[in-house]
């Protein structure tokens, strides 16, 4: 696995810096299409320009591309365990646990000593024989 995928500051890291070069690259091809050239020389140049930037620009939407995709099968596969407990789900799991505490309070209160779940068996009526 890559290096740079297994803790949280290198992974904010790495997207940070492909957020940055897409945006300087964005950036810089349109300065470049903005800007009036009168002479064929200006223009040439700044087209070998733009074909850079535009091939940069690419190629950093792909490694973007690629760190998402690794982000994902590790998401997928549970390796991807960097972000750790929130406090939300601390708090979720305290309340879980406080909830089953009460919930096996209620149940022993439900349960008289007798054994049969604080049931009494209903009385049978007799059946008369004819005789």
């Amino acid at each position: 696995m890559d290096a740079s995928l297994r803790n949280r500051p290198a992974l904010e890291a790495r997207i940070e810096k492909s957020r940055d070069q897409l945006v300087a690259r964005f950036h810089t091809l349109v300065k470049l299409a903005a800007a009036d050239r009168k002479d064929r020389n200006n223009t040439a140049i700044a087209q070998y320009h733009m074909q850079t930037e535009t091939a940069a620009l690419i190629t950093t939407a792909e490694n973007a591309q690629s760190l998402i995709r690794q982000l994902q099968e590790m998401w997928l596969f549970g390796q991807l365990d960097t972000i750790g407990d929130s406090k939300a789900q601390q708090q979720s799991d305290e309340d879980a646990r406080s909830i089953a505490v009460l919930l096996k309070q209620l149940a022993e209160l439900q349960q008289p000593a007798g054994g049969n779940g604080g049931l009494e068996p209903a009385p049978q009526p007799s059946i008369a024989n004819g005789t």
